[in-house]
């Protein structure tokens, strides 16, 4: 009986082992590709330029560090850690670096060449990885936090950064290239020649599920394979050439087409649903369908590799649901299962409500019919796409307006682009002779319409403004006012008359109806003040900062202290106060 024991204490101590083996290895796993980026909420650290040398204010416009260096890199502006670069040695090609915090000491001591890693593509905006940086060691790199904390040895050539894939690096090791995370666990072995992200996308997760095209060199040429977002190797390198279907918006399937020997095929993650013995393959997202060639012939194939349409034809094009064939030197148009349409039309794109089409024929004059072929809207318009609700925007050659499905003009036909702003209910339309920019709600009414006009799309807000007009909408087109835009501020724009000043919540005027514009007051607590064609400066507790010297582009600059944002000519923001 006590052996029995021992047996059932041993079985369940196995049990217990295995079971915490599996979960150390599902989560070392998992903690390859998932991370936690930090967001920036508040920027309170800006690179300044005078004459051309750089140094750091901060949210009040004190100068932190004197502009003395020829860059300086802020990696995450919210937090007092500053590379500061200068003595540029054109021999090694590396500037002499040294890290200061906001007394201005030298922190991060007991590292070479500690350098922020660049990156384009942050959700936030900063133009750099903002929880690491990069430092060298006798000719090889390695990863530190902010705080100086080693998270890699130096055994890299290479450290960057990878497009659309925050808090993803791509590191070089003996030559070839890998993929490490934040925290420096190897998601890539560094076994490849290229690395390249397939830019995947989708509305919910972003870039989050972005996979790789990876490549290694054999003795013809390059031969790529794939490897999906959590690391796992999908393709082998055997293939000549490799693209994802980004358009279909899958985060479980990896859609690809591939060349192998010449050939184009498809595969669906590691399984081939088309065999590689076509010249071409191309993906039309309004069908979800593909195209594909043989032997200089057309046909078409479905997203799970069935063949729809034959590879018989001259010349194939998608017409919304109707496709556009040549045979034999002969023109016609089919449907999706290969049966000849001969309704005199060339494009038919259903609409939303299952009952109308909108069509065009040989003279590429845009109509929309009912499902019997009655002719709803027929005015020579030269393009129609539908919106909600029965809308439609229609064009007559550069003119834009928008109709009901009686054909009625319920947007007049006189702009030159009118298209939805994404995220909202609103639709934006221009005329661009007078850089006019209108706002249409989901009601096809005009809200707004200025000339020489900006537009802002921000979290909760729309904002149009001018050199003579500031206004402000939520995302379905209420008009706001500032107080409602900017809650937490003391003072808030008003024009009196011809003339703008400054008044608080309740309306009383502050500062006086004087200036010919001016701006809201920003997260820092300055706004800027427009008179006689030159802009200045003022607190929001009304005390002019700095009186009206700068000639400025920017109908809407934006002010910290006495410095104005600027921008250099390959895309980097600083403040100057040079006149």
């Amino acid at each position: 009986m006590k052996n029995k024991k021992i047996f059932i204490i041993i079985g369940i101590l196995i049990i217990i082992v295995a079971i915490a083996v599996v979960l150390t290895m599902y989560f070392a796993k998992k903690s390859k590709y998932v991370y936690e980026i930090e967001q920036v909420s508040h920027v309170e650290y800006n690179t300044i330029n005078i004459e051309g040398r750089y140094g750091v204010i901060d949210g009040k416009g004190n100068i932190v560090i004197d502009p003395n260096y020829d860059v300086i890199q802020i990696p995450n502006p919210s937090k007092p850690v500053f590379i500061c670069m200068s003595n540029y040695n054109t021999e090694t090609k590396e500037y002499e670096t040294k890290v200061l915090n906001d007394k201005k000491e030298q922190i991060i001591t007991g590292y070479q060449s500690v350098q922020a890693i660049p990156t384009e593509t942050t959700a936030d905006g900063i133009p750099f990885e903002k929880s690491i940086l990069k430092y060298k060691k006798n000719g090889k790199y390695g990863l530190i936090n902010l705080e100086g904390k080693e998270i890699t040895k130096p055994i890299y050539e290479e450290i960057i950064a990878i497009t659309y894939k925050e808090g993803m690096l791509q590191v070089k090791q003996n030559g070839k290239v890998g993929i490490i995370n934040m925290n420096g666990k190897e998601v890539v072995k560094p076994e490849y020649d290229t690395i390249i992200v397939d830019n995947y996308y989708n509305v919910d997760t972003k870039y989050q599920k972005t996979g790789f095209i990876v490549s290694k060199t054999e003795e013809n040429g390059y031969r790529y394979g794939y490897i999906n977002y959590k690391g796992d190797l999908v393709l082998n390198t055997e293939y000549t050439e490799i693209e994802r279907v980004t358009e279909i918006a899958d985060d479980d399937n990896i859609y690809i087409i591939a060349y192998k020997d010449g050939q184009a095929g498809i595969l669906k993650n590691n399984k081939k649903i088309l065999n590689f013995e076509y010249e071409d393959i191309t993906y039309n997202a309004n069908n979800d369908m593909f195209v594909v060639q043989r032997n200089g012939k057309y046909g078409v194939v479905d997203r799970e590799g069935n063949i729809k349409i034959d590879t018989k034809y001259t010349n194939l094009t998608f017409g919304g649901i109707y496709i556009n064939v040549e045979e034999n030197g002969e023109n016609k148009v089919i449907d999706l299962s290969g049966n000849q349409v001969n309704d005199g039309y060339i494009y038919r794109m259903p609409t939303k409500d299952g009952n109308h089409s909108i069509v065009y024929g040989e003279d590429e004059i845009y109509k929309i019919i009912d499902n019997s072929g009655n002719v709803i809207v027929d005015k020579n318009y030269t393009y129609i796409e539908e919106l909600d609700n029965n809308y439609y925007i229609v064009a007559s050659y550069k003119n834009n307006g928008i109709i009901d499905l009686t054909g009625k003009s319920v947007v007049d036909l006189k702009y030159n682009s009118i298209f939805k702003l994404d995220n909202t209910e609103l639709l934006q339309a221009n005329i661009s002779d007078t850089n006019t920019i209108s706002l249409i709600d989901k009601n096809m009414n005009v809200i707004v319409s200025m000339d020489e006009a900006g537009i802002q799309v921000e979290d909760n807000y729309v904002r149009v403004y001018s050199e003579t007009e500031n206004k402000y909408f939520d995302y379905s087109g209420k008009e706001l006012t500032a107080q409602e835009v900017f809650p937490n501020n003391k003072l808030f724009a008003k024009k009196i008359g011809d003339a703008w000043g400054f008044v608080d919540n309740n309306g009383n005027v502050k500062v006086q109806n004087e200036y010919d514009m001016v701006t809201e007051f920003n997260e820092y607590g300055f706004a800027g003040i427009l008179k006689d064609g030159k802009w200045g400066v003022i607190n929001d507790n009304g005390e002019i900062v700095q009186s009206p010297i700068y000639e400025l582009d920017n109908i809407s600059p934006n002010f910290i202290g006495k410095y104005y944002k600027a921008d250099e000519w390959y895309g980097n923001n600083y403040y100057t106060d040079e006149v």
